[in-house]
């Protein structure tokens, strides 16, 4: 591949996490790619420090650094670092999207790669296999998936693990959507895109942040990305319903329903409209470090 590749990484405090990612991901490229790629790190207001030093390797040309000004969370991190190297880089590279917990297998990379040589036009995306998560996740994330199924008629098994290309960033360029989640934006604005499954592994070091509350926010992210799918949808099953069961005594039911299914689709509009000028306001803040 003679693009530059280069490895973007969200962090929060997960330093240690990052270490044993880099270590693997270095060996990954000093044996099996043979070649050396430039990192670019999103530090999302982390409160733990670190030796940055540390984390740069003879497999680095490049090590890249990016500060935020408070805490946005990993899917607005990457947004911004998405923003920063297509603006830097211009053309002619490729950019892997990898989460630092370690619970992206990075021996995906090879796969990722591979089929990129073989598919140059496509983006890749690594489908999620089998999960190490509690059930109570695994459920919930199941529920959510047949959500989007059913009310955006979208199918979507892949996260943030991934390969673009300079073209594919192109299209995502000030794409405010980026600002709530990067899956579905990714379904909506790119056409050609290829895919690999490969298992979730657990964290390297400590227990995941994610609760019940931070899926269930996720969840919203993603549906306002959706917001015209699931205006359309939502308003046929509605119909749907009132065409076929609207009698006097299903009546407040409908009504009840009916303000549900029009704060849903009003907030995921809302959410659209204040993406835009929040994801501007936030790039114009970061700091940014050649290391």
């Amino acid at each position: 591949m003679k693009e530059k590749i280069i490895i973007l990484t969200p962090v929060y405090n997960d330093w240690k996490s990052l270490m044993k990612l880099l270590a693997k991901i270095n060996n990954i490229f000093k044996h099996k790619i043979k070649k050396k790629y430039d990192l670019v790190v999103v530090d999302d207001f982390s409160k733990e420090k670190i030796k940055f030093s540390k984390l740069k390797s003879k497999e680095m040309s490049k090590f890249t650094l990016i500060s935020l000004s408070k805490n946005f969370g990993s899917q607005r991190a990457l947004a911004i670092g998405l923003k920063y190297v297509y603006n830097f880089y211009k053309k002619n590279f490729r950019v892997i999207l990898i989460d630092s917990d370690g619970q992206d297998n990075p021996k995906a990379i090879i796969k990722m790669i591979n089929k990129a040589k073989m598919n140059p036009e496509l983006a890749i995306m690594v489908n999620r296999g089998q999960r190490k998560e509690p059930f109570w996740f695994k459920f919930f994330y199941e529920t959510y998936g047949l959500f989007i199924n059913i009310f955006a008629a979208k199918k979507i098994r892949f996260g943030n693990y991934s390969i673009l290309n300079s073209k594919n960033l192109k299209q995502l360029n000030n794409n405010s959507d980026l600002w709530s989640a990067f899956p579905p934006t990714i379904a909506n604005s790119i056409e050609k895109i290829g895919y690999i499954t490969m298992d979730r592994e657990k964290r390297y070091v400590g227990k995941s942040k994610m609760n019940f509350l931070k899926l269930l926010g996720h969840g919203f992210k993603v549906f306002s990305v959706l917001r015209y799918r699931m205006l359309f949808f939502s308003t046929i099953y509605t119909s749907a319903i009132y065409i076929f069961l609207m009698n006097n005594s299903y009546k407040p039911f409908f009504q009840y329903l009916l303000f549900i299914v029009l704060i849903f689709n009003l907030n995921n509009f809302k959410n659209y409209f204040f993406n835009k000028k929040n994801f501007v306001n936030a790039y114009k803040k970061i700091k940014i470090k050649y290391l």
